[in-house]
């Protein structure tokens, strides 16, 4: 049995005076493009989107035959995190300006630092779910592409969906008349905030009490990669998978999951199989069909986060057959997803951006057998190491201060430790440490000794984190990323170019034919 079903085939007065005062408009082509749609798929590293080039033949190979394609794309910011890369995409400006430098920070308050998670708000409530923190872009500190749009024609209507919080509020910016939801696994539904509303339009409810029961029929994730194509990826029995367990396919709820008793057990192990990723589109279909999004003579927005790979790839690895099978998974569902807007909106009605947050690296396990250097490191490891290091030198004195630093970069996985000082230093001329800065923001410092004032650089191929493999790093194969634009007056083909992230959310306005801030950090790569 196949898992989950194949798809079918800041207020806006003050906003529309500071957009007045930036880029001057861009002349709209009539009234021929009515949505704009911003597609990104966690954790998929350019090296990974092109190793299975060959295999696509629905949405994806629909986007590399004709969308035009930004080969050298990169993340311009060292902390490569979910919420900061998705708060990139939508600002066009780096973290340090836009203030979501990680998934979570240290945030000095009033002299005390206190823990941040990106956009939960204990002011806001979920709705219809007790006991469950609040979501909101409060801790975004700048504007974003939707809500140009809606400075511009305060009729338009923005929806941002996706499998996960951050990705869904960070990528519908600060719209609080916006159409919300993420996948709370808590209560297996797509669930928002009360910062967006107070209850559920007709059309997400029936959503949830309906069409995702059928998703939920299937408890087997079986494979559905052809053999010939099976060789691509790794071998379907590294041990070094998933923890070391369950990590062959098929993979069976009934099998992998022994506490079977609470619902939210199943909905857990049902949000880490490409079953959500078709679920996100319907539920986008869903929404284009029930707001008429495209076709009301204003120009809409929507924006998809697709988690999954995200999900799948931090326990089996990128080059696994797992991931392998999800990319396809998506490649189908993407094209039904994208025949459905023609139907819908029309072919010539609406541009998209194709791309992602953030990259991966390969399992520490398959870069030791590979030859190349990187081991997990585990948490318990990195506080002790760095507990030790900090209370042999102590801390109190610019001597112990020093000390402290060259006893952690003596550590096998550290490559260096930077302190608020560099972190400001605009003459420096050490290219990672420009990358860290576009990830700090005054008074927001994330990793594990922002209390000691001190940002850690983790050596190539190293990571912390407690799954098999995660990303966050200021590598290439953590910032490189796929970047394909497509739609109406796009030109097709391949662009060598260096592109950033934080070039598509201006590319998108530029497109859509209306003004965005002048000062971005970046630039329309597409001119109109």
């Amino acid at each position: 049995m196949r898992i989950g079903r194949i798809l079918r085939s800041t207020p806006i007065v003050t906003l529309t005076a500071l957009l007045s005062a930036c880029s001057a408009p861009v002349p709209h082509r009539g009234e021929e493009i009515g949505l704009v749609v911003l597609i990104s798929v966690d954790q998929l590293p350019a090296y990974l989107f092109s190793r299975y080039d060959t295999l696509y033949q629905h949405g994806l190979r629909r986007l590399l035959q004709q969308g035009g394609i930004y080969t050298d794309a990169t993340h311009d910011h060292a902390l490569t995190w979910t919420s900061a890369g998705h708060a990139t995409l939508v600002t066009g400006v780096v973290p340090a300006r836009h203030g979501i430098v990680a998934n979570g920070w240290l945030e000095v308050v009033d002299g005390e630092g206190r823990h941040v998670e990106s956009v939960d708000d204990d002011g806001e409530q979920i709705v219809g779910v007790r006991g469950k923190v609040g979501m909101s872009p409060r801790n975004l500190l700048v504007s974003s592409l939707p809500d140009w749009i809606v400075a511009t024609d305060p009729e338009s209507r923005v929806v941002s969906i996706s499998g996960k919080r951050t990705a869904a509020v960070l990528m519908g910016g600060k719209t609080e008349a916006g159409y919300v939801y993420y996948f709370e696994d808590d209560v297996g539904r797509f669930v928002t905030s009360t910062y967006y509303r107070a209850g559920y339009p007709d059309w997400a409810q029936r959503f949830n009490d309906e069409v995702l029961a059928d998703f939920y029929s299937d408890s087997v994730w079986e494979c559905q990669v052809p053999s010939a194509a099976r060789k691509l990826a790794r071998e379907d029995d590294a041990d070094y998978e998933n923890g070391g367990k369950n990590f062959n396919f098929p993979h069976a709820f009934s099998a992998e999951v022994t506490d079977d008793g609470d619902p939210e057990t199943f909905y857990d192990w049902w949000d880490h199989t490409p079953a959500l990723d078709q679920a996100t589109l319907e539920l986008a279909r869903a929404a284009v069909a029930a707001l008429s999004l495209g076709r009301r003579g204003h120009l809409d927005y929507l924006a998809v986060s697709l988690s999954q790979l995200d999900r799948v790839g931090h326990y089996y690895g990128p080059l696994s057959l797992e991931q392998l099978d999800a990319i396809l998974a998506l490649d189908q569902a993407l094209g039904g997803f994208l025949d459905y807007l023609d139907a819908e909106v029309g072919a010539g009605r609406y541009i998209l951006a194709f791309t992602s947050d953030h990259g991966v690296v390969e399992l520490p396990g398959y870069r030791r057998a590979q030859g190349s250097s990187g081991r997990e490191v585990t948490a318990s490891e990195q506080r002790r190491a760095y507990r030790e290091a900090l209370e042999a030198a102590g801390t109190a004195s610019d001597e112990g201060r020093e000390a402290a630093i060259g006893a952690l970069e003596r550590l096998d996985f550290v490559a260096d430790v930077m302190t608020i000082d560099e972190l400001t230093d605009p003459t420096s001329p050490d290219s990672f440490i420009a990358l860290y800065q576009r990830s700090y923001s005054p008074g927001r410092v994330a990793g594990a000794l922002a209390r000691e004032g001190l940002v850690l650089r983790l050596a190539e191929g190293m990571h912390g984190g407690p799954e098999p493999t995660t990303h966050g790093s200021p590598y290439l194969y953590d910032r490189n990323v796929p970047l394909i634009f497509f739609g109406s007056g796009i030109e097709r083909g391949t662009v060598g170019a260096p592109a950033r992230s934080v070039d598509v959310a201006p590319t998108l306005a530029e497109l859509a034919g209306i003004p965005y801030p002048a000062d971005l950090d970046g630039r329309a790569l597409i001119r109109q």
